[in-house]
């Protein structure tokens, strides 16, 4: 039977028409909940190659930055509280709401806020919260702009996130979000702040040419790259891509600094010594210190990205908390050479030494190191020591 055409409907049944569909369009929003949050569970993203549920949200499900931040907060506030799902499906509360309300939900307030947050607007869904959760209050206090002249010679101010850490927000779904994140907004596509007192947390880069960046200043493509490489060797001290603190390492020494201690940038040579050697493919017995040249070897080969390949052929490609992995583990006689050794990020990492020892094994070595135990050789698989390119 075909559809009736909305244009032939007369106003009663057009409005009733209406009020049926935003009924099924909400219990679609829920059913994703739901299978997102299985899908989150078993990190089967991981597995179809994604660094974290962030990045397969946007490249697979091709939701926007504030879509896919909005529907994983939602998703994770109703996994702590799966009684909130008829109140979405009666459009009691939305995604929007269910996300502002997940700061301060507990299960003696529960129904108390859902029943004061029924039907309301985000705004004042957003008021309630901060009643219940005062936030920080702007410091007061007059603060001179500087003129135009004078701007084009005044430092520039810290970023926003540049570039996202496909986790994490991330977020990652192994991290905390970012407080761009929980507010359902990409840091790489936040507007510029017209509240000056708010820019140093607020600003942002904004490409400006296919080749230009600005930042009150505009900056040419290599430097952009350093920036970005920056971030990604920091990415396990600054899980969020906090640039504000990123550029107080000041970017060019930074990464000088920062490369050579993980392997990515070659040390000056000191007067008075040989050429290093080039790296061998002959075996190197396992060890849980792996070469400085070694590693920097695998880093160029692999372009500085995480080089986990899915079965369809996929190549994961991430720049965020990247670690090395020995393909063959280095736990069950693996070399650390050029060969056996791959740049993956964390969650790919996780993933391999879960496909070699067991899901099972890796969670309780996880949980022993959590308490503070160290493993013992009771004949179980040592978990692999992998070496990290973060701290």
């Amino acid at each position: 039977m075909p559809a009736i055409a909305p244009s032939a409907l007369d106003s009663t049944l057009l409005a009733q028409r209406l009020s049926e569909l935003a009924g099924e369009e909400r219990d679609v929003q829920v059913e994703f909940l739901l299978h997102l949050e299985v899908f989150d569970r078993r990190r089967a993203y991981v597995d179809a190659g994604y660094p974290s549920l962030w990045a397969y949200c946007l490249e697979v499900l091709h939701l926007r930055e504030g879509a896919a931040g909005r529907r994983i907060q939602a998703m994770r506030v109703l996994r702590r509280f799966p009684s909130l799902e008829g109140a979405l499906r009666d459009g009691r509360l939305c995604i929007s709401t269910v996300q502002l309300l997940g700061q301060v939900l507990t299960e003696e307030n529960l129904p108390d806020l859902v029943a004061r947050a029924a039907y309301r607007t985000k705004a004042e869904v957003d008021h309630l919260v901060a009643s219940l959760q005062a936030r920080t209050a702007p410091r007061a206090g007059v603060r001179k702009l500087p003129d135009r002249a004078s701007a084009a010679s005044a430092p520039a101010l810290p970023l926003a996130a540049a570039e996202p850490a496909r986790a994490e927000p991330q977020e990652s779904p192994l991290a905390p979000p970012s407080s761009a994140a929980a507010a359902g907004v990409s840091p790489a596509t936040m507007p510029a702040p017209s509240d000056p007192s708010r820019q140093r947390t607020r600003a942002v880069t904004r490409a400006v040419s296919e080749s230009g960046w600005s930042l009150r200043v505009t900056i040419d493509r290599a430097c952009k790259e350093d920036l970005e490489t920056l971030t990604a060797l920091l990415s396990h001290e600054f899980p969020d891509g906090d640039l504000a603190a990123v550029l107080r390492e000041a970017i060019r020494c930074a990464i000088e600094k920062h490369g050579r201690r993980k392997g990515a940038v070659a040390p000056q040579r000191q007067r008075g010594t040989d050429r290093e050697p080039r790296p061998s493919a002959e075996s190197a017995a396992p060890t849980s210190t792996i070469p400085a040249i070694v590693r920097r070897e695998v880093w160029k080969r692999d372009g500085g990205r995480c080089a986990w390949v899915a079965p369809d052929g996929r190549r994961c490609n991430s720049r965020g908390q990247l670690e090395l992995d020995h393909i063959h583990p280095q736990a069950l006689g693996g070399p650390s050479t050029v060969e056996n050794l791959r740049v993956a990020c964390k969650s790919h990492n996780l993933l391999h030494a879960e496909q070699t020892y067991g899901r099972e094994h890796m969670d309780r070595f996880r949980r022993m190191g959590v308490a503070g135990v160290t493993p013992d050789a009771s004949g179980a698989p040592p978990a692999p020591q992998q070496a990290l390119w973060g701290p």
